[in-house]
């Protein structure tokens, strides 16, 4: 995304916090059904050796959503985390990013803030989702988490993120919400610590990809992006879409 699109995002406030987000006015969405999807992807130091198809697969997933038939209903957000937590770009219409524009998107090196960085990008497609509906739009969204360790060194807790996701489903201003977290660590410990946290905070599903090379990389970016699009043509279902097979 080009500096000028980037400020033509809006600025919005996390209740109660003191950080926020970035995001297309509401006001000036194309449409008035929309998917709000966000990429939650770690860029700590152990995911330095394969930065460059981290990359690749954003791109791959971005360009597949910009084929999709509802492509002009779609807005992506995508942020990175290690000891700190970044946004790359807030919530954006679809048409409007370049997936070349995520070359060099890793700039990474700390620890894996998992819980911390969860909780924020929970909150903020909940948050997004009531900005939406205060204007009677209609949305569902998908959070989906690409990493390949354990949590080290959030202040938050898991039931922290655990609360997060829950005040999003009772709130009910959004239709639907699918959460993914995908492990791309071929340590069975490290599998097994990831799935049951994903089981304790109560993701939608977890995804135990495996080594992080570039052909399974390539197979999480088509897994996304079909999550994405089922998710985006059950909108108006009144629930969320089937979870798909990796």
């Amino acid at each position: 995304m080009s500096d000028e699109q980037s400020e033509q995002l809006a600025s919005f406030m996390v209740p109660g916090g003191n950080y926020g987000y970035t995001g297309a006015a509401i006001d000036t969405l194309q449409s008035f059904e929309n998917t709000i999807a966000l990429g939650l992807v770690d860029e700590s130091g152990s995911t330095s050796s394969f930065a460059k198809q981290l990359e690749s697969c954003v791109k791959e997933i971005v360009g597949s959503l910009r084929d999709n038939p509802n492509a002009d209903k779609l807005l992506y957000a995508h942020y990175h985390f290690d000891t700190n937590f970044r946004e790359v770009h807030g919530f954006t219409e679809l048409n409007s990013i370049n997936p070349a524009d995520y070359d060099g998107c890793w700039a990474g090196g700390g620890r894996t803030t998992l819980y911390d960085s969860e909780s924020k990008v929970v909150k903020f497609v909940g948050d997004y989702g009531k900005q939406m509906a205060a204007q009677r739009y209609l949305c569902n969204g998908i959070i989906y988490v690409l990493t390949d360790g354990m949590d080290w060194g959030s202040v938050q807790t898991p039931e922290a993120v655990k609360d997060a996701l829950a005040a999003v489903i009772t709130g009910e201003e959004m239709e639907s919400l699918m959460t993914i977290l995908i492990g791309i660590n071929d340590d069975p410990g490290v599998q097994q610590g990831l799935k049951d946290h994903a089981d304790e905070v109560g993701f939608t599903q977890y995804i135990p990809a495996g080594k992080a090379d570039k052909k399974t990389l390539s197979k999480i970016a088509g897994f996304i992006s079909q999550s994405i699009s089922s998710q985006s043509q059950a909108l108006g279902s009144g629930g969320p879409s089937q979870s798909l097979t990796f």
